[in-house]
């Protein structure tokens, strides 16, 4: 069954249209179209920096993003780095076969040797004018939308996460921070690192993504369009009845630790828009 799998992901390291380049200090995967000088340009340029840690860079250059990662000596040494590193590749390359919106890959470059990475670089689609769906809400709700609008918006989301969940796939960070759209329809997933390939989508895991989401909308929207959100998720063996006040309790243990622990530390950077958001949506009985 291992070797099964391994054989499934080499394929997706590098699939059909893409092709495989050995570099001086690495090698890389990348879209057949692709030059060398062309793979060269987009790492060296120094383009605009997005995010940036000790340990790793995002930048934006044009309509490509380049994630670069430095992986520490432990993690390369016990062969975790380079698993890690290939992850978000393999799992973009396995979404797309499966007919699930990811950003669209343009190469992955790890420098090292003999299984080592030393660092690693993602190359793959900026999505301009696009939004997280927390904050595309946001501005729709202040812009006036109507329930019949939120209720569309909501079923072409459900229908979204179900054909994740469909591919065999499952995103352990579901909230709406980790979801992108540019018109309320169209639906990409992203941050790839916490998707795990061919795990059964149990109701741990199912519960854990409602809750995520529920989480990400329950301060602007009533029960009123949020059930009927969920219950487009649930097969038909899961009572709605039961399930809802298992994400509703799940929901509020999450927030509960989740503010104990930003009273602790502070609250990030980020945060989602629609927190405290009391609107005309949620002043309805469910």
């Amino acid at each position: 069954m291992t070797s099964v799998k391994s054989k499934k992901q080499k394929s997706l390291l590098c699939p059909e249209g893409f092709k495989h380049v050995p570099m001086r200090d690495g090698v890389a995967y990348v879209r057949c179209d692709v030059g060398d000088k062309q793979l060269q340009a987009l790492l060296a340029h120094q383009g605009e920096v997005l995010k940036a840690s000790t340990k790793s860079r995002v930048r934006r250059l044009g309509q490509w993003v380049v994630k670069e990662t430095h992986h520490k000596l432990v993690s390369r040494l016990i062969g975790r780095a380079r698993r890690r590193s290939r992850h978000p590749w393999i799992a973009m390359h396995y979404l797309r076969r499966k007919g699930v919106q990811v950003p669209e890959p343009l190469a992955y470059i790890e420098h090292g040797r003999f299984g080592f990475v030393k660092s690693s670089a993602h190359i793959f689609q900026y999505l301009s004018f696009y939004y997280d769906v927390e904050t595309w809400l946001s501005l729709q709700i202040r812009e006036g939308i109507e329930g019949k609008e939120i209720t569309s918006f909501l079923d072409g989301l459900a229908q979204a996460v179900n054909t994740l969940n469909d591919s065999g796939a499952w995103h352990a960070d579901l909230s709406g921070k980790n979801i992108m759209t540019h018109d309320g329809t169209q639906f990409y997933f992203v941050d790839l690192d916490a998707v795990q390939l061919e795990e059964e989508y149990d109701k741990a895991k199912r519960l854990k993504n409602h809750v995520q989401l529920y989480d990400s909308f329950c301060d602007a929207l009533s029960d009123t369009l949020l059930v009927p959100f969920i219950k487009m998720m649930l097969p038909d063996t899961i009572d709605l009845r039961i399930w809802m006040p298992k994400v509703r309790k799940a929901q509020q243990e999450r927030r509960t630790k989740v503010e104990a622990y930003w009273a602790k530390h502070g609250p990030p950077e980020r945060m989602n828009p629609l927190r405290g958001f009391l609107s005309k949506h949620n002043s309805e009985e469910g």
